[in-house]
């Protein structure tokens, strides 16, 4: 359906195609099957925009699907830190590639590292040219979404 694989099961799967995601919701009731499959497709994206493989379900990605669909939100962080982005120049991707892989990776300096081939204090220096830059800290709760947000949407493609 619409390049989808769409399946209706008895149970969730457990497990997904080598190295690929699969999002799942429900159950659901037949008549909410239209729902339930917008959900699948959310919690595909949003795994896929983290990494994840695998049988994922919504519930399991809710903020991150949920930010997804808000694409009027995003509109109004990418203009309020425009001037951020302008003023960290060439260094914009590399900081918020830095900024993703350490919280995806739970805050661990170590592990984003090693994701992205760098010294742990490159991870750091990141993230703390980030806070300067755009005044979000990436160490609260709030401000981590918003910073995951804000540079997903730095780098995702337009």
């Amino acid at each position: 359906m619409d390049g989808l694989l769409v399946a209706v099961a008895v149970r969730a799967p457990t497990s997904g195609e080598a190295g690929h995601a699969v999002g799942v919701a429900g159950p659901a009731e037949a008549e909410n099957l239209a729902a339930a499959r917008r959900l699948a497709v959310s919690a595909l994206a949003a795994a896929e925009a983290t990494g994840r493989t695998g049988p994922v379900h919504a519930a399991d990605v809710a903020v991150l699907a949920a930010v997804a669909d808000r694409t009027d939100l995003a509109s109004v962080l990418l203009e309020r830190h425009r001037s951020a982005w302008t003023g960290l120049g060439a260094s914009g991707e590399p900081v918020a590639r830095a900024v993703c892989a350490w919280l995806e990776a739970r805050r661990d300096v170590t592990a984003a590292a090693g994701r992205l081939f760098v010294h742990p204090n490159t991870v750091r220096n990141r993230v703390q040219r980030f806070t300067e830059a755009t005044g979000i800290d990436p160490s609260d709760t709030f401000g981590a979404v918003n910073a995951w947000w804000l540079c997903r949407t730095w780098l995702t493609p337009t």
